[in-house]
């Protein structure tokens, strides 16, 4: 269900911004032009960090971080030690150049975006912009916007080929009690009611992995995972903890 509002909210706020500029563009004198341009890539960025930074609050600092914090700790991790233990990890290092080539597909992308912007509005806008009709220059605004969200996620369709992109996190610091887990971007509170977590684990590779399901409007389908390393005895730990408080069924290979 979460996932789902995930996926709702990054659509929500694309399109707001875009009926929002475009609205601005319609009305407002054309010297401003490239102002309301700028702006509108700036607060999309904006907007975007400030869900991230509201995520790692929340985190860190709510009512329900601190309900799983005065738990009895089970698991506390440091950056140093999960450092160790991840350098033993050989495929990590397969797994991070994946993830690097995907996270450069955005920037083969913005070319093909930039050129088709070019062309929309050196043939397209000149046919509309001074249109005595409000609603035409409103639409002919919209689509101008829709340019930035539509081709990427399209050229990122074509390129994954109906494939998610996948993001590994390791999370350096993290506390596991026996009222849930806690850590850099992660909350989660025992017995686990989210069902749109899956919980896996690696013996042989020393950890945990919260895997979630999202949706970019400029990427696409993404599966982010996020993944406490730890050593052997303190993943037993983990373990017996996700199955006795968390109340899940977990499976390891």
């Amino acid at each position: 269900m979460r996932s789902r509002v995930r996926k709702i909210a990054s659509y929500i706020v694309s399109q707001v911004l875009a009926v929002l500029y475009a609205l601005a563009l319609t009305f407002l004198p054309g010297d401003l032009y490239w102002i309301v341009i700028t702006l509108f890539f700036i607060s999309y960025m904006a907007i975007m960090v400030a869900i991230n930074v509201r995520r790692m609050r929340i985190s860190a600092t709510s009512p329900d971080a601190q309900f799983v914090s005065s738990g009895r700790q089970i698991v506390r991790m440091d950056s140093k030690k999960a450092l160790e233990i991840m350098q033993n990890d050989t495929d990590l290092n397969y797994e991070l150049r994946e993830q690097a080539k995907v996270m450069l597909m955005p920037m083969l992308s913005l070319p093909i975006v930039f050129a088709i912007y070019y062309i929309y509005t050196a043939h397209v806008t000149p046919l509309y912009i001074t249109h005595d009709d409000a609603l035409i220059r409103f639409l002919g605004n919209l689509v101008m916007f829709e340019i930035f969200f539509l081709i990427p996620m399209a050229i990122n369709k074509l390129m994954r080929k109906g494939k998610p992109t996948v993001f590994v996190q390791p999370v350096m610091n993290y506390l596991i009690t026996d009222r849930g887990i806690q850590g850099a971007g992660i909350l989660i509170k025992f017995p686990i009611e989210d069902h749109s977590i899956d919980i896996r684990c690696n013996k042989s590779r020393k950890f945990l992995e919260l895997v979630r399901e999202q949706n970019n409007p400029m990427s696409g389908r993404m599966i982010m995972i996020q993944r406490l390393y730890m050593d052997s005895k303190e993943l037993e730990k983990a373990i017996d903890a996700l199955k006795k408080y968390g109340k899940i069924d977990i499976k390891c290979t």
